[in-house]
């Protein structure tokens, strides 16, 4: 072998060898001390670079949790607020029915129950403006986002009800696609659709009520117990001129005659047919003692002296004297019963007489009766679609004797129709009633047509007084039909006989048209034979079908609206949103919007533009309970319920409240539950896995690294000893000299 002395191979080598284990030892000693497997960037270039962008992803990871969590605070703390609204909401809703209810309220009820519901409403506001987090307020509409309407077609008539809008400009675009139309699920109450679809105006799509709570009559004029016939069966007489009920002496009383002299019995019924309910009065005795030198003077006086006496007769007939053709003689004198006033309702019959007088037939009365005759006139004032005003119109009733109430109503309509005014479709009509009742209506029905029975001549004997009828100050009207129409009521007082009618039913009051609904329709159908037309009581439904449009935002994708309803429409990638309602008489048009967006901003991820952001609307009471179509109230602030109309919209502005806080507590709701925690597990599994992954590239296998450490301790002491040797090697040289 060979020997040298200038360079050790052997040395060097094993030096080289000694340094890298040397350095390998330090680097697991670095890596056992300090737990990581890359503790500079020579250690594992790569490694790092990912090792740390995991690092950095960690970190965001675990920020964006801790900001979800602040986050659920935050919503957490506005819809505590919201929980509270709703339980003053719902406080406000039992008093506004307790206020509807009139019949039992006073006004200082009332006025306690609009206190109380006032104080609400300020502690409603007074929680809007103080809702904080921190100093940031959540719930005045300084994080609403605000779309505003700049410029609209006149025709679109869009609102905005919510926005997802970014800030900036946009753009909304509607087709009318259907008109509105209405149907009436029956038409036997005397009224149906003016046309195909009933002109439906201001009127939400949905089912709508139409209660005809009072129906129409016509102008009615009814008579009172009518005794066509009398006691003894005897008809109504109606004559030229009107005529006492009268019974005839058979044969004229000499005055001074001795054979006269003696008591006279007469034994008379009398009928009148008001104050006896038609019914005779018993048989009653007329006594009167005669003289032979009684004159006939005296004898009327003695006559009329009985009647007075009784109190069955008294002041209703009267004894007279007549000389008749013939015996012109003040001896010879013919004596009369007849009723003190004129007309058929009052009747006279004897029944019998006696005498103790020697000249027993020198008095008598016919055994028969006799039923006063009644002026055969009427007179009417009428207003009715076919004339106007008629003013005391007599109708004359043929002179006959009516035994019953059929021909009595004929002979009526008859004269009737002999009047000036009669057409072929007459103004009033006579129609039975019953066997003792009738009555004289108008053709045509409603307040618009009257009736009014006069007086002729001013006496007792008019027709009208026989036939039970009042004559009339003023006149009859007829009766309007009252249709309520969602709650309002709405007087119909035009309806015709000869043609059907078109009236326009309202929902509200005409102060307030931008909240009346409106829908035309026609009155009436056939009602009875008697009363002609008319408009029934009872319950319609009405289907109302609001007009159609397609909607597009921003030139995005069509969307079907329906007038009336809140619709949303996205955008062509539907990133953004707005929620809109076109009016319910809109016919589309173009509306340009500028939105400013104040919305809660959230970073809920670790890297940029991972956020998610919600508006928090205003929850005053002036912006809860708006837009609501028909109610007299603007909106929550304004109700008011010490009127009975009050309390119901009141009770339609609290409800619609109510489901505006309880939407707003849903969307929060829906916001932490499915953006905010959802997203925070997420967020803590990614940072589990991402941590994981981290440890996997620069955390130190502990075993492994021991087991090098040990190798590289060996190798050392191994190298040191070997390096020892090989520097004794040139020695060798030495023994060659």
């Amino acid at each position: 072998m060979s020997l040298r002395i200038n360079h050790n191979i052997a040395a060097l080598n094993a030096h080289r060898n000694l340094q890298n284990t040397n350095e390998a030892l330090q680097k697991s000693m670095q890596r056992l001390s300090s737990g990581f497997r890359i503790n500079r960037g020579a250690d594992d270039p790569a490694g790092l670079v990912i090792s740390e962008q995991f690092r950095a992803q960690i970190a965001g990871l675990n920020r964006a949790i801790g900001n979800s969590e602040g986050s659920i605070s935050m919503i957490q703390t506005a819809e505590g607020a919201l929980t509270e609204i709703n339980s003053l909401l719902v406080s406000m809703r039992e008093l506004a029915i307790h206020a509807a209810n009139e019949g039992f309220n006073d006004a200082d009820q009332l006025a306690a129950d609009q206190a109380e519901i006032q104080n609400a409403v300020k502690t409603i506001d007074r929680i809007a403006a103080n809702t904080q987090f921190g100093t940031k307020k959540l719930l005045d509409g300084s994080k609403e986002n605000v779309a505003t309407i700049t410029t609209q077609d006149a025709t679109a008539m869009a609102s905005v009800i919510s926005s997802g809008l970014s800030t900036g400009t946009h753009y909304l675009h509607s087709v009318k696609t259907a008109d509105a139309s209405a149907t009436l699920n029956t038409s036997n109450l005397g009224i149906s659709l003016a046309n195909t679809d009933g002109d439906p105006y201001n009127l939400s799509e949905g089912v709508h009520q139409v209660d005809v709570v009072q129906s129409s009559d016509v102008a009615t004029k009814a008579s009172g117990n009518v005794g066509v016939t009398d006691a003894w069966g005897n008809g109504l007489e109606i004559a030229a001129l009107a005529a006492t009920a009268t019974l005839k002496s058979a044969v004229a009383f000499s005055s001074g005659n001795v054979g006269n002299a003696g008591s006279y019995n007469f034994f008379v019924r009398y009928q009148d047919q008001e104050s006896n309910s038609g019914n005779p009065s018993a048989l009653q005795t007329l006594t009167v003692a005669m003289t032979a030198g009684t004159t006939g003077a005296e004898v009327t006086t003695l006559l009329n002296n009985a009647i007075a006496a009784n109190s069955e007769l008294a002041g209703k007939i009267q004894a007279v004297a007549s000389i008749q053709a013939g015996h012109a003689t003040a001896s010879s004198v013919w004596y009369n019963f007849e009723t003190v006033s004129d007309g058929a309702q009052f009747s006279m019959k004897t029944d019998a007489s006696s005498t103790s007088a020697t000249f027993v037939n020198a008095l008598s009365f016919a055994d028969a009766s006799d039923r006063g005759a009644s002026l055969g006139t009427l007179s009417f004032t009428t207003n009715t679609d076919q004339q106007n005003l008629l003013a005391n119109e007599t109708v004359t009733v043929a002179n006959a004797v009516y035994a019953d109430m059929d021909t009595l109503v004929a002979a009526v309509n008859t004269g009737i129709a002999g009047a000036t005014y009669a057409s072929s479709a007459s103004d009033i009509t006579a129609s039975k009633v019953d066997a003792n009742h009738f009555q004289v209506t108008t053709v045509d029905e409603g307040s618009t047509y009257y009736l009014q029975v006069n007086q002729t001549a001013g006496v007792t004997s008019d027709l009208s007084r026989a036939l039970g009828i009042t004559v009339d100050a003023q006149a009859n009207a007829g009766i309007d039909a009252l249709i309520n129409f969602d709650g309002y009521s709405n007087a119909i007082n035009d309806v015709k006989k000869s043609a059907t009618g078109t009236f326009t039913l309202k929902t509200g009051a005409d102060s307030d048209p931008a909240n009346q609904g409106t829908m035309a329709i026609i009155t009436a159908m056939a009602k009875s034979a008697v009363n002609g037309t008319g408009v029934l009581a009872g319950n319609v439904l009405a289907s109302i079908t609001a007009t159609k449009f397609n909607v597009q935002l921003d030139g995005g994708t069509k969307t079907a609206a329906t007038a009336g309803q809140d619709v949303t429409v996205f955008n062509a990638d539907r990133s953004e949103s707005i929620t809109v309602r076109y009016g319910l008489t809109s016919t589309g048009g173009n509306t340009t919007i500028s939105n400013t967006d104040q919305s809660l901003v959230f970073q809920i991820g670790a890297n940029v533009g991972q956020t998610a952001k919600i508006s928090l609307r205003n929850i005053a009471a002036s912006s809860l309970g708006k837009n609501i179509v028909g109610n007299m109230f603007s909106d929550l602030s304004k109700i008011d319920v010490t009127t009975v109309q009050g309390s119901q919209d009141a009770q339609s502005i609290i409800d619609a409240a109510i489901n505006e806080v309880s939407t707003t507590r849903g969307s929060l709701g829906s916001f932490q539950k499915n953006t905010l925690e959802s997203n925070l597990r997420n967020l803590r599994i990614a940072a589990q896995n991402l941590t994981a992954a981290e440890s996997q590239i620069r955390d130190t296998d502990m075993a492994k690294e021991m087991s090098e450490f040990t190798k590289n301790q060996i190798l050392v002491q191994a190298g040191t000893s070997i390096l020892a040797q090989a520097n004794q090697t040139p020695q060798m040289v030495l023994q060659l000299f």
